[in-house]
Formats: C-alpha cells, sequence, structure tokens
C-alpha cells in the first residue's frame, strides 16, 4: 500500500491522510479542509496552507472551470488570492523569539571537539607505514609503465621494419 502524499491534522476531527491532489480538492468539497488548513506534502517534504500549495492550486483553479453552474450539493470553494490567505493565517507573533531561542539552544548543546595527542603512540607508526606502501606502490607502477613502454617500442620498430632481422 503506498504512503498518502498529502496529510494535515485537525484539533477537532483528527489527522486526514489525501493520496493525491485530487483527493485533497474533494476534501475542500466536503469541508474536511480549509484553504488555511496547514498540509503536509511527503513529495516536497514540507508543511504550508492547503491553498498556498502551488499543485492544489493549478488543480484547484482547473476544477472550477468544470464546475456546472448552480450545481447542488458538494461545491468546491472559490479559489482564495494568495495575499486573502496570508491575512487569515493565524499570528505567530513569538516564532522570531521561539527560533532565537532554538537557536540558543543548538549553540549552548554542541559539545566541544576532543583533540587526541596521540598518546598511544599507535598514530605515527600507522602514517610511516602508510607513506611507506604508497612509495612501494609507485615504484611497482613505474617500473610496469617503463617495462610496457620498451616492449612497446620494441614493437613499434618490428612492424615499421627498422631494427636488424
Amino acid at each position: 500500500m503506498n504512503a498518502p502524499r498529502f496529510v494535515c491534522t485537525d484539533a477537532d476531527a483528527g489527522d486526514f491522510e489525501f493520496a493525491d491532489v485530487e483527493a485533497v480538492l474533494d476534501g475542500l468539497e466536503a469541508a474536511l479542509v480549509r484553504p488555511t488548513t496547514p498540509i503536509f506534502d511527503a513529495a516536497r517534504q514540507s508543511w504550508q496552507p492547503v491553498g498556498m500549495h502551488p499543485e492544489i492550486r493549478a488543480a484547484w483553479a482547473e476544477r472550477l472551470r468544470y464546475r456546472p453552474p448552480g450545481a447542488a450539493g458538494l461545491a468546491l470553494p472559490e479559489l482564495p488570492s494568495m495575499t486573502a490567505l496570508a491575512r487569515r493565517l493565524p499570528d505567530d507573533e513569538d516564532e522570531r523569539e521561539r527560533r532565537r531561542e532554538a537557536y540558543a539552544r543548538a549553540r549552548a548543546a554542541s559539545v566541544a571537539v576532543e583533540v587526541r595527542t596521540g598518546q598511544d603512540g599507535a598514530g605515527p607508526r600507522f602514517a610511516a607505514l602508510g607513506l611507506v606502501w604508497t612509495l612501494v606502490l609507485l615504484a611497482v607502477m613505474g617500473w610496469l609503465v617503463v617495462t610496457f613502454a620498451a616492449r612497446l617500442s620494441e614493437v613499434a620498430t618490428r612492424a615499421a621494419g627498422i631494427g636488424s632481422h
């Protein structure tokens, strides 16, 4: 079973999960959610009001184009402007203060990095062993390259017929 793409929480009704944009629009028609209801989009990994989500707004406008005139029953509300939605969002005056407090807590909780002095003595020996191994590897690779180049030049001179037969 696929996980729902959209999830919103209503304090009175509980959690709502919507599989796609069309399901969110159906929820708007059924008045399960409002344009200002915060909704989590799993694809975008973000929270935003239903009416400000770009995909939902586009599908909403498209569905409004095909609404029959004078339709009875469930009806999709008119698409509010972004400005009207922003004004209707609940004010969060202390959000800046909460962010500052969270930043201060994060800075205070940061742990100082310990610098080891190499008291166990394995550090310098390991580095020297690594350096020796690297030099041996480079020497072997150099010998292989020179040998290959010498053999290649022999083959080339024989192919050109320059050398003695």
